[in-house]
Parts: C-alpha cells; structure tokens; sequence
C-alpha cells in the first residue's frame, strides 16, 4: 500500500512539473546586428517542426508594411496544426497559403484569420524588428 502511494504522489509531481515546464513555455531568439528578438512559442505539430530547423539563418522582407516575413528552409507540413489567429503585433506565424512564416509587427486585424497558424509571441525586441527596413538575414536559435 505504502509503495502506491509514494508512486501516486510521485506521479502528481511530474505532472505538475511538466505543466508548469509547458506553461513556461520554449523560446526563440531571433539575432539581428546584435539585437536580439525574444519571442515565447506556442506548442503544436508546426511549431515542432520548425525548431527541429534550428538554428539556421533566414532572410527576411517587409511585407505590407505590418509584417516581417521570410521562408521555411525545407517544407512543413500544416495537417493537425491549430488555425485561426487574430493578426495582432508580436505574433509569429504561418500563413497557410503560401507556407511562410512571419511575424507582425502592427496589428492587421481584430478578427480570427483561418489562413493563419500561431506560432508564438514576441516578448522583446519588437520595436527594434519593426524598425529594420528592406530585406535583413536574421539568426533564429531556440534559447532556454
């Protein structure tokens, strides 16, 4: 009876620990000229698969002036990745048609996009990423 116990509470910990391990969540840095970009990311299918990319180097463009915008290094697949994200500032994304990511750096809508797949979400350096003008290679590492 004893040995049970002991494995239940010892089931519960883990539990709780990787709740708050999820909670706290996997993050990105994104180097510009030395500034760096700090964005927290969202877990699911399409978020795995890009960190399996890095670290790598991307080029970015602006694109519509509200967004930075650049392209997967070799394909990911959407299948089973959430869709429907409010463009707002800070979120990275996917935009399902085009399968490219990118991140906004002003809000395009107020409204769920089902065109869009979340990523993640810029924590700093935001302002420094919408500053960057014409096209910029950046450096992306996951960060700990």
């Amino acid at each position: 009876m004893r040995f049970w116990c002991v494995f239940l509470g010892l089931c519960v910990w883990l539990l709780g620990f990787n709740a708050q391990a999820q909670e706290e969540g996997m993050r990105l840095k994104l180097s510009i000229e030395n500034q760096d970009v700090i964005i927290r990311l969202q877990q699911n299918s399409a978020t795995e698969q890009f960190v399996k990319m890095l670290p790598a180097q991307f080029e970015f463009r602006d694109f519509a002036g509200e967004e930075k915008i650049s392209y997967f290094l070799q394909p990911i697949s959407l299948e089973g990745a959430p869709r429907g994200m409010i463009a707002t500032a800070g979120k990275l994304f996917i935009y399902a048609p085009w399968k490219n990511f990118g991140i906004f750096y002003k809000t395009h809508s107020t409204r769920p996009d089902n065109n869009l797949i979340e990523l993640g979400e810029v924590e700093s350096g935001l302002n420094y990423l919408s500053q960057q003008e014409g096209d910029f290679r950046a450096q992306i590492e996951v960060i700990k």
